[in-house]
């Protein structure tokens, strides 16, 4: 018997069997591989040969339809296992810079268009898988001024050809490609970025409105902020401020004039971009793009308005329908709601009052609103909708006034109670307070009242906010908010932030308070009553231990200001803490 219990001539026997076994699959082996070494040779001969000038067209065709392939699957990770390729050593031999002039560059410049127009495309389309996947210092020295001609040429023809056939189509996107990825690697003459922008104007695909994008975010602004930071105005750099605004008017016609989501999530990125600087939110309000970019921002709420619009006329409600419209509204349309409208928001955090002015006039609080009572929003949506009213109602009364207008407040209100995603509610109490500290007598009695109708009447009424002074629910929602920042990390940033805007907002109530009881001769603060009601002053005292010293100093000074007896916890230890803090 052996180890494993099997007697010792049926072990003896399997062992040889197995030897035999391995020997012959190894001599079945050495001619396929013998054979794939000639394949392999053979292959990158045919190759080379139909790379030649006087090689036939569909020879010529089909070496470059295999060095294509070949080299997106050895640096692209792109080949499916379909047809044959060159190995890696034969694909780096005609992948040098000297093989890709003769064999690719050449041919993409020399002969009349239609007659090689497909031989032209699979040359761009190397160009482009080369520029895409492999390292640019192997191949920047290739795109020389005659290079780059060839491919201006190229494009020239695709975008002024009536066809529009498949392959006029596909010498486009590589050749549009090609000075996509070189954008970024080198630094191309400025007449023929220009001809490419040329060319790009009128076409709303998906490769040209990338290349756009690159231009302006990855070229374009970032040598504009130099200058502009190093002392150079904006109107003494005439080459680059132009082709940035006609790259801006580029995606104003696109937002115009496309319906592929994916291109308009692209137009939207790059407007976000250029909404990050004052001079640039310029260049949006002169392209008039913003109008067309809140219509975007609401594709959710026109498609759901719509499918209810459905509804109504044919009189059903049932849960298979409901559940229809639901999935007719697809997460690339949640996702192009939430890229517009982050544009929105990026240019309120952005502009100066004049520009705030100029967005508020195209309706841009009341689109935030229809987007925050729309049901079927996603919670991100929601979240950066309230963060754009936020911005946009920390300017002024005159910004408040509009957003008040637009009944924001309640929709606020209810926002941040019944959403459960902590950064909704963090930006709706932010939103809330932000217009709270820039209003005037008139808009905070109006606050505090409103929020009150808005919270007893509908759907956002909830006993725990009732009190004696009339079921009176902005107090109430203060003090929540100081709670739920006490609650939270406060040292994280979103807390600090909404930190100072509620004692921003408390201080402009309570001082509007102090008016309100001298102007009726009142025996006290009305707001600071409703304030105590909601044990506010106790609430305000634990923000005597945030670790913002500023923060911390400010709540004393209301607590004391206001509040004659404040029921303030341990006041001493809170001094102490100060000190602390302060060494």
């Amino acid at each position: 018997m052996v180890n494993d219990g099997r007697p010792w001539t049926t072990a003896t026997y399997t062992k040889h069997d197995q030897g035999d076994a391995h020997d012959a699959a190894l001599n079945e082996l050495l001619p396929q591989l013998a054979s794939g070494c000639q394949v392999r040779d053979s292959l990158f001969d045919e190759v080379l040969r139909g790379l030649q000038n006087d090689a036939h067209v569909g020879a010529k065709l089909q070496a470059l339809a295999m060095l294509h392939k070949s080299i997106q699957a050895h640096n692209g990770g792109e080949y499916n296992l379909e047809g044959k390729i060159l190995t890696q050593e034969d694909t780096n031999k005609l992948a040098t810079v000297k093989a890709l002039a003769l064999y690719v560059v050449r041919p993409l410049g020399a002969g009349a268009f239609n007659a090689d127009n497909a031989i032209k495309c699979e040359c761009a389309k190397i160009l482009n898988a080369i520029t895409m996947h492999m390292p640019s210092k192997s191949y920047t020295r290739l795109f020389n001024g005659e290079a780059l001609r060839s491919v201006i040429l190229l494009m020239e023809y695709a975008c002024g050809s009536r066809n529009n056939s498949r392959l006029e189509d596909e010498m486009w996107q590589a050749a549009v490609s090609i000075f996509k990825n070189l954008l970024t690697v080198m630094e191309l003459p400025y007449d023929l970025v220009d001809q490419t922008l040329n060319c790009v104007r009128g076409k709303y695909d998906a490769a040209s409105a990338e290349f756009c994008y690159v231009l302006v975010a990855k070229v374009l602004l970032p040598k504009l902020v130099e200058n502009v930071t190093t002392g150079v105005r904006l109107h003494m750099q005439t080459n680059l401020s132009s082709m940035c605004r006609r790259a801006v008017q580029y995606f104003a016609e696109v937002i115009a004039n496309s319906n592929d989501c994916q291109v308009l999530s692209k137009a939207c990125t790059a407007l976000l971009c250029v909404g990050e600087h004052r001079f640039g939110v310029d260049m949006l309000l002169e392209a008039n793009c913003l109008p067309g970019v809140l219509k975007i921002a609401l594709t959710v709420v026109y498609k759901h308005e719509e499918f209810l619009s459905t509804l109504r006329d044919k009189d059903v409600y049932d849960a298979a329908t409901i559940s229809q419209m639901r999935d007719s509204i697809t997460p690339q349309m949640h996702q192009l709601s939430f890229d517009a409208i982050s544009v929105i928001s990026k240019i309120a955090y952005t502009a100066n009052r004049r520009q705030v002015t100029a967005l508020l006039d195209m309706g841009a609080a009341e689109a935030v609103v229809r987007m925050l009572n729309c049901p079927i929003s996603s919670v991100v949506l929601m979240t950066r909708a309230a963060n754009t009213l936020g911005n946009l109602g920390c300017e002024s009364d005159t910004e408040v006034q509009i957003i008040i207008d637009a009944d924001a407040l309640p929709t606020l209100v209810r926002t941040y109670r019944e959403v459960h995603e902590q950064n909704t509610k963090v930006e709706a109490a932010y939103a809330i307070c932000a217009c709270a500290s820039r209003a005037n007598r008139r808009q905070v009695g109006y606050i505090v009242s409103c929020t009150s109708r808005s919270c007893t009447i509908g759907m956002c009424a909830d006993t725990q906010y009732d009190t004696p002074a009339g079921s009176n629910s902005c107090m109430a929602l203060m003090c929540e908010v100081i709670d739920f920042v006490c609650k939270n990390d406060p040292r994280s940033e979103g807390n600090i932030r909404l930190c100072r805007v509620v004692l921003s907002a408390l201080e402009n109530i309570l001082n509007v308070g102090n008016v309100e009881a001298k102007t009726h001769k009142l025996p006290d603060n009305p707001y600071a009553r409703l304030f105590l009601d909601n044990h506010g002053d106790e609430k305000l005292a634990k923000i005597a231990a945030f670790p913002d010293y500023q923060i911390a100093k400010r709540a004393i000074k209301l607590s004391r200001g206001f509040f004659n007896t404040p029921r303030l916890w341990n006041i001493a230890d809170t001094d102490v803490m100060y000190n602390k803090i302060l060494i």
